[in-house]
């Protein structure tokens, strides 16, 4: 049986520049903000993952959400976080994690305080309900964490294996290949689908496309995955997650 799987190019992603108005650079994988595209919603329970690249001494200042598990990956520079379920501020720097249940409401802000842009992906999970209680928790992950190997950094609050957990079944890893034709394998369960985004770099996936910086592939299972750098270095994140019915 072939794998089942979807190819978005980062030529389809929609791209806002940044302006007086917009702190960053931003590329919407789905609907959100001033980009509508029915066809477009969501993935599963995934319903944003926004790549942002935010200017100095800018950022998304204090602002309210509810009823959404949000988690937050940086990539390039530091990311200044603040949130009124904890009133602590701290700074993410590369390969840091946040997750934040939004639940009843929570006000936040994520800023760019130095002197370099930061890049960072900004993931939304659909939560099982809503009204749940607000929590943030954050994880410093250090480069031996996910050099040549799959880390799990996000799961699901029944299952404390990863660092941080969501109030959904759902798993987030990443991985960073060092050196040429590293090679790290991950196995996709059948009745489960992963949303696999290219960060930086270039990758190949044995039996399907090879994805380039910010190429993503839509991928339901079965399937037995073996990723490899086609060059030095790649870096990418799975999202993976139960199969909904209209993607069956």
């Amino acid at each position: 049986m072939a794998t089942d799987y979807r190819l978005k190019s980062a030529d389809s992603l929609h791209y806002l520049p940044a302006s007086d108005y917009h702190p960053a650079n931003t590329r919407f994988h789905f609907s959100f903000a001033n980009y509508y595209d029915p066809d477009n919603m969501h993935y599963g329970v995934l319903r944003v993952v926004n790549d942002d690249d935010v200017k100095p001494h800018s950022g998304f200042d204090k602002h309210p959400h509810k009823d959404m598990e949000i988690v937050s990956y940086v990539v390039h520079g530091h990311l200044t976080h603040w949130d009124s379920a904890t009133g602590v501020e701290e700074v993410l720097g590369r390969g840091d994690a946040q997750a934040i249940t939004a639940g009843r409401g929570v006000w936040h802000s994520e800023l760019n305080k130095h002197d370099e842009w930061c890049r960072f992906l900004q993931i939304w999970i659909l939560p099982p309900r809503q009204g749940l209680e607000v929590r943030y928790h954050s994880h410093h992950f250090g480069e031996q964490d996910r050099e040549n190997r799959i880390a799990h950094i996000v799961g699901s609050i029944a299952n404390d294996d990863a660092p941080l957990q969501l109030n959904q079944d759902v798993n987030m890893y990443v991985s960073e290949l060092t050196r040429a034709e590293a090679r790290v394998n991950w196995t996709l369960e059948a009745g489960r689908q992963a949303y696999i985004s290219n960060i930086e770099g270039s990758v190949d996936i044995a039996g399907l496309p090879t994805l380039q910086a910010r190429d993503t592939l839509e991928i339901t299972g079965p399937a037995s995955l073996s990723f490899r750098a086609t060059e030095q270095h790649a870096h990418f994140i799975i999202i993976e997650m139960p199969q909904w019915p209209e993607e069956a």
